[in-house]
């Protein structure tokens, strides 16, 4: 019998989110208030049960919200944020760590979410009670539906 698969959400030191985005996405200004999670992907997860995981928390936490995505190197960001973002998952830029998207309510981004160098983790910044009473269920509630587990740390 395998091991069942395991989404793991890490919750980051305070500041660390700054810390760890590339310059692409900092030049955009973080706020300082931005708390921050690592979402790990169980080792099995797909592309496509990827894409449906953000999908779904998109929803959820971007309500009302604007979303582009950035690519390094690319001055403009993309029009329809989300798609663009969902399009990358696991070509080389996701693995490079090479795009980001941005949630914004008018001029002021609310939340960030970018990969890992290493494609392994998404990285999630926003306001502490966003990720708590609005990121986190919705990882939990999908991972229901795709018989993952989810572990909070």
């Amino acid at each position: 019998m395998s091991d069942p698969a395991e989404v793991i959400v890490f919750r980051d030191d305070p500041g660390e989110f700054a810390d760890v985005a590339p310059e692409f996405v900092t030049r955009t200004g973080v706020p300082a208030t931005f708390a921050s999670l690592a979402v790990q992907w169980p080792e099995a997860a797909g592309t496509e049960e990827k894409r449906r995981l953000l999908r779904f928390v998109a929803t959820a936490a971007g309500e009302g919200r604007s979303r582009t995505t950035r690519y390094l190197g690319k001055d403009e960001p993309e029009a329809d944020g989300l798609s663009s973002f969902l399009a990358a998952i696991d070509s080389d830029s996701w693995w490079l760590g090479d795009v980001a998207v941005e949630f914004a309510a008018g001029e002021s981004v609310e939340m960030i979410w970018f990969p890992g160098s290493d494609g392994v983790f998404l990285h999630i910044g926003a306001a502490a009670d966003l990720l708590d009473f609005t990121v986190i269920p919705a990882v939990h509630e999908i991972a229901l539906v795709l018989d993952w587990q989810l572990t909070v740390q």
